[in-house]
């Protein structure tokens, strides 16, 4: 094993966060990219890299008549001895060293004077914590020096809360607490479940998080986050840098105004920085800058730091510092300043389009005017305005190359990032090509970032392919009414793929209105539009609506013949995620047909490639499945096997509609198993959820409970009748039960 080359791949961060989510299970590298927000190919080439040395291990799987490609770790733990003449390496021995996991990583403190009572208050603290004032007064440095280990998330005013929450699901797993994540990436989008996941998390882990410039963010929801963490947090912590208070209310959280450095503490920075100033100098520096680090720091970087007589800073900012720099900083300076977030190294040098950009960038880092941390770069907020003034730079064509270095690098962040500046430049045409990768690579932005995708397609609401993609935000939301509305505003003004895939949601929300007629004509247009651009993707748009209408209309033999369409493109297409949910979709066919030893067939074909993929909701969802079909057969010890493990899984995501119907098929295999304690139990926590959450199945529970007592010799009528009247606006819940039960007892 190559020493050197195993060091330099354990200070990856990227490769740490690998090895951290592997710890967890086995993982395709389509799933750990879309864990991580990074493409798939650099997340392949990393694991190969690290299979290469020893660390992870990459196994084939024989799975759906193909072989997968999946990957676990090899090692648990690594230890380095030193030895005389040589360093050896072991595994899973029992001392070494930690590799700390960082996901954002936090500013490099080199210098810091003074501050010892604040450091004091912030390190005493607990629950959330907001340390303000003005930009460039050394807030981040406090928190950076306070806590070096703290998760580090920047605000950029895009969606914060949807791609914080993700973060912090990465963060806490990192730090052996699973549940965030496992339930975002079951599509669990409920802001109170989030909200206590995020509670439970920090407490337990005992993790820090740092959250700087709130002043940037325009979602409420990360302040209605931070209210709700304040007064209840135990064991963790939230640190939030900003420049104007929030309020937060004041139990659970502590401020501090952070104001400029104390004379002492001033001239402890500029000695620090190796300069010497007689007293009247450095009184008139302070009387410039008030203390201010920022400040301070230009000044004494100036060549011009002993003419330092100037009516106000900005005046010295641009006669002592502008002035002397060349015309290459000058540009990069305008640049930096044109974007509202930190850009990764390779971006900077791809849009300043030359060799020098390294030494360049030096120079300005150098004079204090630009900072970097891990891959980024970034102006200081205090001097982007005053750089704006005065740069000369063309917006329009550098938003458009970096739309096109995103682009390059295809994640679901470098996506929206591509989409916001393609906004900013007023590019339609990229507007439009952005749409069509997100119908064709990027389907579940519209479910994991829904907030800021609407947010970015607000801005060009006018667009007919805008209209196309607000519409499917609302549709996922269940807001079927709006969705439709903007749907058939720009059907007449979308051509091709756009159209076909207009009309096929058409045709879905016309069957979720329960105008079948309607999904009809909408489906042949599909499917007129599907022969003409010949498109695999429309194609598979047609028959995934086409099973769904056959399905609904009763029609099993026809929605199996789609169905078996649907699983002939997905493979064409390689789409990990949807081909388990196909292949559940032909097990419910079989399972509703009474063919359940079929059923089980797909099931189980689900079940493998989720477990192999790594995809643990629809797994688990093939659990519920399984225990189902197996209901059906009457092997009720298999089916409660099955549905045991999709409960526990369910209730942990806290997915509790799919909970209530694990649950619900346990109790009635209990009941045919005369485990009636059991299916008490099992009755009670339904109804319990039902309370809770207001699920229609979950009110079976009394009719469960009455079913148990029946059974007991006892008269359980009055639970019956509570049932009854429960679900009385869902008859169709209520009979299905009732017949269920009819195979065990007399529920006349």
């Amino acid at each position: 094993m190559r020493i050197n080359a195993l060091l330099k791949a354990l200070s990856s961060e990227v490769n740490l966060q690998i090895l951290s989510v592997l710890r967890s299970g086995s993982f395709h590298p389509r799933e750990l990219a879309r864990i991580l927000q990074r493409d798939e190919s650099d997340i392949s080439r990393r694991l190969k890299n690290l299979e290469r040395l020893g660390i992870v291990e990459g196994r084939w799987v024989r799975v759906g008549g193909k072989n997968v490609r999946i990957y676990s770790l090899k090692v648990g733990e690594l230890s380095i001895a030193f030895e005389p003449g040589e360093v050896r390496i072991k595994t899973n021995g029992e001392t070494s060293y930690k590799f700390p996991t960082r996901w954002e990583k936090r500013p490099d403190v080199d210098l810091f004077v003074g501050r010892e009572e604040e450091l004091k208050i912030l390190r005493n603290s607990k629950g959330v914590v907001v340390v303000y004032g003005i930009a460039g007064i050394g807030k981040t440095t406090l928190v950076a020096r306070a806590f070096p280990e703290a998760y580090w998330y920047p605000m950029t005013g895009m969606g914060d809360f949807d791609y914080l929450v993700w973060q912090l699901g990465l963060f806490l797993n990192s730090l052996g607490w699973t549940n965030l994540i496992d339930y975002l990436r079951s599509s669990g989008r409920e802001e109170n479940e989030i909200l206590e996941l995020v509670l439970e998390g920090l407490d337990i882990t005992k993790g820090t998080v740092v959250i700087e410039d709130l002043h940037k963010c325009e979602d409420e929801r990360v302040l209605r986050m931070l209210s709700y963490l304040a007064p209840r947090l135990r064991a963790g912590r939230v640190v939030v840098t900003t420049r104007v208070r929030p309020n937060l209310g004041m139990e659970g959280v502590t401020y501090l105004h952070l104001k400029g450095l104390e004379p002492e503490e001033a001239y402890q920075l500029v000695r620090l920085k190796g300069r010497e100033f007689s007293p009247e100098e450095f009184a008139e520096l302070y009387k410039l800058t008030l203390g201010h680090p920022l400040a301070i720091n230009l000044v004494i970087e100036s060549r011009g730091f002993r003419e330092i007589g100037r009516e106000s800073l900005f005046d010295f900012l641009f006669n002592e510092v502008y002035q002397q720099l060349g015309e290459g900083e000058k540009r990069m300076l305008s640049l930096l300043s044109l974007f509202d977030e930190p850009l990764e190294y390779d971006a900077v040098r791809f849009l300043y389009g030359s060799k020098n950009a390294f030494p360049v960038l030096y120079s300005l880092m150098r004079r204090g005017l630009v900072e970097r941390r891990g891959e980024y770069c970034f102006l200081h907020e205090m001097m982007k305005s005053f750089a704006r003034q005065l740069g000369e730079i063309d917006k329009r064509d550098t938003y458009l190359r970096y739309v096109e270095y995103l682009l390059k690098r295809p994640t679901p962040r470098s996506f929206l990032l591509a989409f916001k500046y393609a906004v900013k430049a007023g590019a339609r045409d990229r507007v439009r090509n952005l749409v069509l990768l997100r119908i064709r690579k990027f389907r579940r932005i519209v479910t994991d970032f829904s907030r800021a995708y609407l947010q970015l397609l607000s801005e060009v609401a006018d667009d007919p392919h805008a209209k196309l993609e607000m519409g499917m935000v609302y549709f996922q939301n269940g807001l079927f009414e709006k969705a439709k509305k903007l749907w058939l505003e720009a059907e007449p003004e979308l051509e091709g793929v756009f159209k076909a895939e207009v009309e096929a949601l058409m045709a879905d929300i016309s069957m979720e209105l329960t105008d079948f007629e309607g999904a009809r004509e909408y489906l042949e247009k599909t499917r007129k539009l599907a022969e003409e651009l010949n498109d695999t993707y429309v194609w598979l748009s047609y028959y995934m609506e086409r099973t769904k209408y056959n399905y609904y209309r009763g029609d099993l033999e026809g929605a199996l013949e789609s169905v078996f369409k649907e699983l002939e493109l997905v493979r064409k297409l390689e789409d990990i995620e949807e081909e388990p949910l196909v292949l559940l979709h032909a097990g419910d066919i079989y399972a509703e047909m009474g063919h359940y030893r079929k059923a089980i067939l797909y099931y189980e074909e689900a079940m493998r490639l989720s477990r192999v993929y790594g995809i643990r909701f629809l797994e688990h969802t093939s659990y519920m499945e399984l225990a189902k079909a197996h209901h059906g057969l009457e092997n009720h010890e298999k089916a409660v096997e099955y549905a045991t493990k999709a409960a526990e899984y369910f209730l942990k995501v806290r997915n509790y509609r799919r909970a209530v119907d694990a649950i619900a098929y346990r109790c009635v295999s209990y009941l045919s198993l005369g485990k009636l304690d059991k299916a008490e139990a099992d009755a009670r926590e339904i109804i319990r959820i039902a309370q809770t959450t207001g699920y229609p199945l979950g009110w079976a529970g009394y009719l469960f409970l009455g079913a148990v007592e029946k059974l007991r010799g006892r008269d359980g009528d009055e639970y019956f009748e509570m049932g009854k009247e429960k679900l009385k606006d869902h008859e169709w819940i209520y009979e299905a039960v009732l017949w269920e039960l009819g195979k065990i007892l007399d529920a006349s």
